[in-house]
């Protein structure tokens, strides 16, 4: 296509073989056009002409004018004009808008072939420093010996450089206990990213240890070069390489610390091992960890410490080390982060330069195995998770015996004392009861039952010993929802807290899982011998088959590939399904379970003061008066006689209006297609020219098989902020220290901007906690209040009304 305002001010590139060509980017959609106000009304306005390409001469295939008002008060809108052809119909969408200051610099740097300035800034988040080659490894020196007295004491070389802030015989070789001490330290340099306004998540990677040697030639000094790539919502960053070692120190002066700006709740942090390889060879993944960032607390400082894998969709699982990170969450609005959860997750999507980095990305995000691709072991991993799931009778068995024999499920303390109390006994007894008596409370109970089955199972993972394996607390959640400040829930965490109960309380699980798991093997086997009896009983019998036609051979290739690739579809689909319903049931998805919990508890005070009998009594008769009446003879006279009378026109006119409307709502539904596939095509050109042209898909909602827990050693404190002078206070908030790499979400139409991030959203000269209250918290607890108070006055006004009324309807019924 060409446009022309008197001269032709711009032409496409052709698309090839397409009735629906989809100009972007990267074919010349984009052009701007600079003239005057008075030039512009007096041109005739912008000439569009639509070409057939070919290689001798273009033929033209219709043409709209844009008109310059149009022109001049464009906001970027979709405009579509229909083209002047009387051979054919087509049409032609365009967007125009006054161009910006950022559309002019865009387009300048476009044309310039110049995106430098936002490549550097980039490339600080994902570029990595102190790589080696193979011959450098073999040659250097990394480990030596020195005698003082009688003590021979082993030094190492700081990698991947020692401190440019000390003097270099200070720290270019330090003892064990001297690097872990120092990488204990507070790290100098920040590198903030990310989009997201719902908070902040600090994270400094500390240190890794018992890596495998995934490198040639460990007896001469050539060990892996390890380094850490993180991958969270839209954004991604990489430390620097720690050469030659299986347990690599990030050092507080290296590039370890890392600010992510956090879109939605459910979003886990993900974190990838790999061995650096120099050259076009893929770094090689050595495992990789899921964080769970929503059952932390804010305001914590967290030292965890985490086992690798290299998958966590697939059955086998060995260990490949541990990596121990220092973590920290900042949520200015407890309430605002709830309230993100109601609406479906973006997607998100990560782009780099380099396929070497893609690889990276994407084995940060799911692991070393492709799920995706054809596999029987990805096919057989699936059978085995479905089969797993009938661990959950042994829980369904042992909450049935408790609840029944009323042993004791919910523990608190009084004056002191330790109590246990048969809550969820009492509770179910309750509900029978009055059921019993009751029956039109059964909606209400139903709502309330899953409710209280979610609460059980917050219950039950509190009493688990073990610290890591807990969740946020219901409570927790609804303070944050009501005042808009945060709970106190799990502040404090020692190293190895309540060892001895934790690993009594998981050998009484582990054995009965392998008794459970014994009887069924057993049952497998009585059943396999079964069937091999009855096989003999059959062939002694002999074969029946009279079918004497001619039978057809041949050599099989892979014939079960068109049955099993589908099947691998669907059972991804289903493991999917059933992982995330998994993941609200065990409050692994915390803020979707409270939601799903305070919903069904909501419906259920809802269904009492609904009258059920009343309802379903009236209904049944309006229905049995109005369908079976004797004046169902007047719909037969004046509606259906007429259609069954209807002529051969009447009903091909008919036929007609129906095709008509249908047609209508499908052109509609084609027009939205259309519109997400130009949205679609345009957005990834801009963020291929932007950040790189591969792009991976980053999982919000979480959909491993295995979750990743921190190991005993993991320990948790009260986050204390040192004090600040004011001097100190205002090159923080400068962002002293910290290198600001946007994010890779992407806002407006035609040339769209990459979303801005402040260092702080606390005003000027107060610090990033602690400020003012935000005055949206005056209206939540006068919502908050009116609720509660309207909900008494109406259980103490409406309910005796509802009832008197309905007593009375049912008398004289």
């Amino acid at each position: 296509g060409r446009g022309q305002i008197g001269n032709e001010v711009h032409r496409t590139d052709h698309i090839s073989k397409s009735l629906d060509p989809i100009w972007t980017l990267k074919t010349g959609s984009l052009f701007l056009v600079t003239l005057s106000a008075r030039e512009l009304f007096r041109s005739p306005g912008l000439h569009c002409d639509v070409m057939d390409y070919d290689v001798g001469k273009d033929e033209k295939l219709g043409q709209c004018v844009v008109p310059p008002r149009v022109l001049y008060e464009g906001t970027g809108e979709r405009l579509v004009y229909p083209l002047e052809n009387k051979e054919m119909k087509g049409s032609l969408a365009i967007r125009c808008r006054q161009a910006t200051s950022n559309d002019k610099k865009f387009m300048q740097d476009y044309h310039s072939e110049s995106s430098a300035g936002l490549s550097a800034v980039m490339d600080a988040s994902s570029e990595s420093a102190g790589g080696r080659s193979t011959l450098t490894s073999v040659v250097s020196r990394n480990q030596k010996q020195e005698r003082v007295g009688d003590k021979t004491i082993t030094y190492y070389r700081v990698r991947p450089t020692h401190d440019p802030k000390r003097e270099k015989e200070e720290t270019e070789w330090m003892t064990k206990d001297e690097l872990n001490a120092e990488v204990l330290k507070d790290s100098r340099q920040w590198i903030d990213t990310g989009s997201g306004s719902l908070g902040r998540v600090f994270i400094e990677i500390l240190h890794c240890d018992n890596l495998p040697n995934l490198d040639a030639g460990g007896f001469v000094g050539n060990k892996t070069d390890a380094f850490v790539a993180l991958v969270f919502e839209d954004s991604w960053a990489q430390t620097d390489v720690i050469a030659d070692t299986l347990h690599p120190r990030f050092m507080p002066w290296t590039k370890r610390a890392f600010i992510f700006h956090m879109f939605h709740p459910s979003s886990d942090m993900f974190l990838g091992i790999f061995d650096f390889d120099t050259g076009i060879n893929s770094h090689d993944l050595i495992g990789r960890v899921a964080i769970n960032l929503a059952n932390l607390a804010p305001d914590t400082e967290y030292m965890l410490t985490y086992d690798l894998f290299p998958s966590a969709r697939l059955t086998d699982r060995e260990s490949e080390g541990t990596i121990t990170i220092r973590l920290r969450l900042e949520i200015d609005d407890p309430r605002k982060m709830l309230m993100s959860c109601l609406e479906p997750p973006p997607t998100q999507y990560v782009n780099v330069k380099r396929k070497k980095d893609f690889k990276v990305v994407q084995n940060t995000c799911i692991g070393k195995h492709d799920v995706e691709s054809y596999s029987l072991k990805v096919i057989t991993a699936y059978v085995d998770e479905l089969s797993s799931y009938s661990a959950i009778a042994i829980y369904i068995e042992d909450a049935i015996i408790a609840l029944l024999l009323w042993r004791p499920q919910f523990s608190f303390s009084l004056f002191g004392k330790d109590m246990k109390l048969p809550l969820h006994s009492v509770a179910a007894f309750l509900v029978g009861i009055t059921l019993v008596e009751r029956p039109q409370l059964f909606p209400s109970f139903f709502f309330f039952s899953i409710s209280w089955l979610l609460l059980a199972v917050m219950f039950f993972r509190h009493q688990n010993p073990n610290p890591w394996r807990r969740c946020i607390s219901f409570l927790d959640f609804l303070t944050g929802l009501t005042t808009g400040l945060h709970g106190k829930s799990r502040l404090t965490i020692k190293p190895n807290q309540d060892s001895e109960e934790v690993m009594a309380y998981e050998k009484v699980w582990k054995d009965r899982f392998e008794k459970a798991q014994k009887k069924a093997e057993e049952a497998a086997k009585e059943a396999e011998e079964e069937a091999a009896l009855a096989a003999q009983e059959l062939e002694a019998i002999g074969e029946t088959d009279n079918d004497i036609s001619t039978k057809k051979t041949g050599i099989s290739i892979d014939l079960l590939r068109p049955v099993l690739e589908p099947l691998q579809g669907y059972l991804a689909v289903f493991c999917g399904g059933l992982r995330f319903a998994r993941n609200i049931v065990l409050w692994e998805e915390s803020y979707l379970a409270f939601w799903v919990s305070t919903g069904c508890l909501a419906l259920s005070i809802v269904c009492l003061f609904i009258p059920w009998f009343f309802m379903i009594r009236w209904t049944s008769r309006i229905l049995a008066w109005t369908l079976l009446g004797p004046w169902m003879r007047f719909a037969d006279i004046y509606y259906y006689r007429q259609i069954e009378n209807m002529t051969e026109e009447e009903i091909q006119r008919q036929k007609q209006e129906a095709l008509l409307a249908r047609r209508l709502k499908t052109e509609e539904a084609i027009l939205q297609a259309k519109i997400e596939r130009e949205n679609a095509a345009k957005l990834k050109e801009m963020k291929k020219y932007l950040f790189g042209k591969y792009i991976m898909k980053v999982p919000i909602l979480k959909e491993d098989r295995w979750r990743d827990f921190p190991r005993p050693q993991s320990s948790a404190a009260p986050y204390k902020a040192k004090p600040l002078d004011l001097a100190a206070l205002a090159m923080k908030e400068a962002g002293f220290h910290r290198v600001r790499v946007p994010g890779q979400k992407l806002q407006g139409v035609m040339i769209p901007t990459i979303e801005s991030q402040s260092f702080t959203d606390a005003p000027v000269g107060q610090p990033t906690k602690k400020h003012a209250k935000k005055e949206s918290d005056a209206g939540a607890y006068a919502m908050v209040g009116g609720v509660v108070a309207g909900a008494a006055v109406l259980t103490y006004f409406g309910v005796p009304f509802i009832s008197a009324a309905a007593a009375g309807l049912f008398g004289a019924a």
